[in-house]
């Protein structure tokens, strides 16, 4: 069975404010390329032409637990109050947290860059 990856990531955008994104994929280059593209000509939260995305943590696991995680740690996020929910898993921080937690059989505390 393949691996996907189960990550954290993050861009300032071209205002200052701080995007902070979990998510899934089987392929982490090809991943961050295509974030990095895409929030670069997003009408809202744009990321910087000179900036990319940057990943702060990342897991291998099979596909359905990706899947199901990404779910439990948005969900977890959302009820913490770690910032404004995004469409598509991003959060918009006002300051930029320390750390993130995911948990999986443990708890990952997962220092922002």
């Amino acid at each position: 069975m393949n691996k996907e990856y189960l990550y954290v990531g993050h861009y300032t955008d071209i205002n200052g404010n701080y995007i902070v994104k979990v998510g899934t994929t089987n392929d982490l280059d090809r991943r961050k390329a295509e974030h990095t593209r895409s929030y670069r000509r997003a009408k809202q939260y744009t990321m910087p032409k000179t900036a990319k995305f940057e990943y702060d943590w990342y897991l291998p696991l099979s596909k359905y637990n990706t899947v199901r995680y990404e779910d439990k740690t948005r969900a977890k996020w959302q009820d913490e109050g770690l910032g404004v929910f995004i469409r598509n898993d991003r959060f918009l921080c006002m300051s930029k947290p320390d750390t993130v937690e995911v948990t999986i059989k443990k708890t990952y505390v997962i220092p922002l860059g």
